[in-house]
């Protein structure tokens, strides 16, 4: 018998220590985690939007998930990316995930984000945002936003990549532009370039120790190997 929605595997956390930003969701919806890739809903315009965007040089896909935090190695983009969520439990529709079990689920991700040290976090829904900062959320008010950091990181919000929410993606395009600009112009006071073979999706590095800790118990998305990815057409 097939395991309820609510039972399926999780995402692993793509977190790796020395980040230049992480993509935060609210949990992976069914179809990310049968896929086990993140934002893999064929309605979902996470990866149209990333790919349009100055963050990456190349059209990325979900299969790429589990390599952009090598992306300058790998000639994707100049910047190491990672990707999480606040839950970790799988649920297709996110409104079922109640705004207590968000703010139950904070700690926990905050001590990842603390581990993986990001210069920049931003959270691809405002639920995920306002379960870290309560009534800092001024509406439609996308971008940068102005709150203590987050475990040391920069803090940015951008509309939901959802189906639901395609009246909001020019205002995503926006938002990742200023982004980018802001990592490019931003001094990476603890950018930690490790090299990707001593690194895998699962572990990170407890913040001021050597150790590697496994989160979550789950096998990483499998890398994408030799797949050529697509060279971004000129504008």
């Amino acid at each position: 018998m097939a395991p309820a929605p609510d039972e399926a595997r999780t995402l692993p956390d793509l977190l790796v220590p020395g980040l230049d930003l992480v993509f935060v969701g609210i949990n992976p919806g069914e179809r990310s985690a049968q896929r086990g890739h993140y934002y893999a809903h064929p309605g979902n315009a996470f990866w149209r939007v990333l790919s349009a965007s100055p963050l990456v040089d190349l059209d990325v896909t979900p299969e790429d998930d589990a390599v952009l935090h090598e992306a300058p190695e790998r000639g994707i983009g100049p910047f190491r990316i990672g990707l999480t969520d606040v839950v970790k439990r799988v649920l297709t529709d996110s409104t079922g995930i109640t705004d207590a079990e968000l703010r139950e689920s904070v700690p926990a991700f905050r001590v990842r984000i603390a581990a993986a040290q990001p210069r920049a976090v931003c959270f691809t829904t405002t639920r995920g945002f306002t379960a870290n900062y309560p009534r800092a959320w001024r509406a439609r008010a996308w971008g940068r936003q102005d709150v203590p950091p987050l475990e040391g990181a920069e803090v940015w919000v951008m509309p939901s990549p959802s189906g639901r929410a395609a009246a909001y993606h020019g205002e995503t395009a926006e938002v990742l532009a200023d982004l980018a600009m802001s990592l490019r112009t931003a001094a990476p006071d603890q950018t930690i370039p490790l090299p990707p073979s001593t690194i895998s999706p699962r572990t990170a590095l407890r913040a001021g120790q050597g150790k590697g800790v496994e989160l979550l118990g789950v096998e990483p998305p499998t890398a994408p190997g030799n797949r050529q990815h697509r060279k971004r057409a000129s504008a």
